[in-house]
Parts: structure tokens; sequence; C-alpha cells
């Protein structure tokens, strides 16, 4: 309809927007574009429109920010973005494996000694992501460090176990690598470039059969990796480093609250019992309770 596609992109580009990000803008609003008017739609039309949307808050989210930065371009003051209803953001559960799984699993990436062990371990160990692992670049190996580019081009340094470190070094010197030394990712594509982030998870769910475990997402590995660093140092900080989060109450997510760990926090209160029973107030019963104390 009335979509100014290249202008668009072209202007993204120039504030600076991250590539994925003006691919997914650009995708949102095309589809928008053929039920409302972009450049003119009302709050209630805008509204209908949200509505017809499955209640997702990721797809919300995504809406009302393409629209935004449309309205920018356009240099529209009145955009009526807050139409667009978005879903309560629901508390993260961490999604880790236990430790048990999680030893198995590692004990079989390590033990099939290809790529797509290897693709299991940058998750267990280095807490990537799926589109992480598929993009990673040889260049990207720094002797003991790996140097990632996440989401929004934040850019964050991980050190390597030596079980990661040993596998990247045994990957580079294998003889199927050797004949294709011009690849600069570690994981090359039939056609030039890296692998697709999907057929990573499918090399997840072949290490997985071999640790006779049930498929998981390659996601998993990332929450495994965090929780298991956030268990060893309790240092939330360094952990959303590690994780390249923008934000702790993110890193908060994966953290793996047992009842041994509610049990501690509580039985090791610096309060009296008789404290907590006492408001302050100076009524008769905190008197009561002072004087017997």
């Amino acid at each position: 309809m009335s979509f100014r596609d290249e202008e668009f992109m072209n202007w993204m580009v120039g504030e600076g927007y991250a590539r994925k990000t003006c691919v997914c803008y650009r995708t949102t609003l095309i589809a928008a574009d053929r039920s409302i008017d972009l450049a003119t739609v009302d709050a209630v039309t805008l509204r209908d429109f949200a509505e017809s949307l499955p209640w997702a808050r990721s797809s919300r989210v995504g809406l009302r920010s393409a629209l935004r930065a449309y309205w920018r371009f356009l240099a529209r003051q009145d955009g009526p973005e807050g139409a667009v209803r978005i879903p309560r953001k629901r508390r993260l559960k961490c999604k880790a494996l236990e430790e048990a799984d999680a030893g198995r699993l590692a004990l079989a990436a390590a033990a099939r000694g290809d790529r797509k062990g290897l693709a299991v371990l940058l998750g267990l160990y280095a807490g990537l992501r799926r589109n992480e692992i598929a993009t990673l670049r040889w260049h990207d190996v720094d002797g003991v460090w790996l140097n990632i580019i996440g989401k929004a081009d934040r850019e964050r340094e991980i050190p390597m176990h030596p079980v990661l470190a040993g596998a990247l070094a045994a990957h580079a010197s294998c003889p199927a690598r050797v004949g294709r030394q011009s690849s600069e990712w570690v994981f090359p594509g039939r056609f030039g470039g890296p692998q697709h982030p999907t057929t990573v998870w499918g090399w997840v769910r072949d290490v997985c059969a071999d640790a006779r475990l049930p498929p998981i997402p390659t996601h998993v590995l990332r929450h495994t990796a965090l929780a298991t660093a956030l268990d060893a140092t309790g240092d939330l900080r360094t952990v959303q480093e590690l994780a390249g989060h923008a934000s702790p109450e993110t890193t908060a997510g994966y953290t793996r609250t047992t009842r041994r760990a509610l049990e501690r926090a509580v039985g090791d209160a610096p309060l009296s019992p008789t404290s907590l029973l006492i408001c302050g107030c100076g009524c008769e019963y905190c008197r009561r309770v002072h004087a017997e104390s």
C-alpha cells in the first residue's frame, strides 16, 4: 500500500540499526501494510489489527517497535503505538539440565569428536546461542578465548574451558576440515556461508540420542551453561557478561533455585525471631514483647 520499503531500510542502516533488526522490522511492516495504512493509521484501526495477531509478547513488541521506528522515519508525531496491547512479561524459568544429564551429554559430545559434538560443547561450556554457534568464525577463536558478537551487536569475550579448547583444536586439524582451509567458518555450509541455525538444532538432537536423552532445544544448552556458572560463582554480574545480556533481570531467569538453597536463605537470615515480631510502633503488644525479651 504505502510502505516506503527501500527508503526506510536505508534510513535504518543510516541510524545504526542492527542488520537483524532491520530485517525483522521490514518483514513485520510488509505484513502489516497489507491490512493498514502505516502512514495514516488511527488508534482504533491499529488496535483492531493488532487484536487479529496471536496474543504473544514477541509479535506485539515487534509490531510496536517497528511502527515506532517507521513513524520516526516519517517524522510523524502522533503515532498511536500505544494501541498495540502487549501481554505481561512472563517470569523466566530456568530450563537447565540436571547435573547428571548435563554430564552424560558432555561425555557423548566429546566422544563423537565431530562437528555435531563440538556444537554441543560450545553450548554447554560457552553458553552460545544457536545462531552464535552456527556463525562462529575461526578468527573469533583467540587462543583460549572466544570473541562473540551477539544480539544487538553486543560483543563479549568468553574464556574457553579446556574441554572446549581441545575440541576446537582437534576440529581445526581434522582431515575433513584441512581440505576446506579457505573457509572462515568453523561450521561451513554447502554454499560458502555458515551452517543454518536449524541444522545446529538437528545436531543437538543427534548427540542427545547418543546420550540416551530426549531431544532438547539448543537454548537448553545455554541455560545449562549459565545456570552452572551462576551456581559455581554466585556472581550475577559476571554471568551477565558471560551471557551477553543487556539486563541482569534476564540473567536472573537462568538461576537454578533449589529447595536446599531456599532453606539456607531462610536459615541464614540475620534477624532474630523477636525482632521479626516487633513492628516498633510503640503499641502495647510491642512493649510486652520487648519487655519479655
